[in-house]
């Protein structure tokens, strides 16, 4: 049987939402005993549960659900009252104090920066603004205002204290946006309180971010099939995952076009500019959150350099599709 996430796309783009197209193979007939479905992180989510009763599968969706709702509200850079945004705020003028949960993100960001060579960074946070991926109003911004931003732009601007378990900016323009990697991160999360309820069988899947829990129907690995968003219908690859997780970073999920050029939004924080070269990276890790940082730091640093990392990373398989 197939599970297409293609119905939920035409409203996803009327929410200006694009993703990679996955197709979830199980190879038979069985239906999931539960599914939801809900918009999460401006995309779509969906949470199935099988081989468990009705009523304990909905009452560990539900939780899950709530939990993921509860992230949402942390990290998001687009709720004022957010921790993140308090520390945006702050942050540069002095110490802040973190929730356990935002300063081990935080560190855990800034150890992909490192490995990336700072590829991956949540301080990316001021090039989002002036590209207009903040807002509804996209531009191309001059060089002058792109060279402005940068100078807030860098892990290394991030000051971290463990046993104040505060944070610090560097630089007064330094601001952080977990976009690379909140979504994986809440993944887990959703995985874990499955785990909790006593699911056994089961898929997250936050915009293409993916834990496959357990078997799928059949006792059988879980088959996730990239599709070529270039040609619908083909696959380009399928992934066997059990208890494993699955992530895609892609040039068609959000990007604007002006002069018939298109600009994503997965912004290079050593230039400045949109990532050029590179159609959509898929990466198969231990979990989400690992899953979800790489295939953003393999896409910013392209096929050779990426490749290079993903074989330093011990169980990680990457697929790559690069422009014509």
């Amino acid at each position: 049987m197939i599970f297409k996430l293609r119905p939920y796309l035409f409203a996803l783009k009327r929410c200006g939402i694009f993703y990679l197209l996955i197709l979830i193979l199980t190879g038979c007939g069985q239906v999931p005993s539960v599914k939801e479905t809900r918009i999460l992180m401006d995309t779509f989510c969906e949470i199935s549960c099988y081989g468990d009763s009705k009523d304990k599968s909905i009452a560990a969706i539900g939780a899950a659900f709530k939990e993921m709702e509860r992230i949402e509200k942390v990290f998001s850079k687009f709720n004022k009252n957010s921790e993140v945004s308090n520390i945006n705020r702050l942050a540069g003028l002095e110490k802040v104090a973190a929730s356990e949960e935002v300063f081990k993100l935080t560190e855990k960001s800034v150890y992909y920066s490192r490995i990336s060579d700072g590829a991956f960074d949540i301080t990316v946070a001021p090039l989002m603004e002036i590209w207009g991926f903040v807002r509804r109003h996209k531009s191309i911004p001059d060089k002058e205002t792109i060279e402005n931003a940068l100078e807030g732009v860098g892990y290394k601007n991030i000051e971290l204290d463990p046993k104040k378990l505060s944070v610090k900016f560097l630089n007064k323009k330094t601001k952080i946006d977990f976009g690379g990697i909140a979504k994986g991160y809440a993944v887990d999360r959703a995985k874990d309180v499955l785990v909790s309820r006593g699911i056994k069988n089961g898929l997250v899947n936050l915009g293409g971010n993916i834990f496959a829990l357990g078997s799928a129907p059949g006792n059988k690995a879980w088959k996730i099939g990239v599709e070529d968003p270039r040609n619908k219908g083909k696959l380009l690859r399928s992934f066997e995952l059990t208890n494993r997780a699955i992530s895609t970073s892609g040039n068609y999920e959000r990007f604007f076009e002006i002069g018939g050029k298109r600009y994503s939004h997965i912004i290079n924080p050593l230039t400045g500019e949109p990532c050029q070269g590179i159609i959509s990276v898929t990466v198969a890790a231990d979990s989400a959150e690992q899953a979800d940082g790489l295939s953003t730091a393999i896409f910013v640093m392209g096929e050779e350099k990426g490749l290079n990392l993903a074989k330093s990373i011990k169980g990680i398989k990457v697929l790559i599709l690069k422009e014509d």
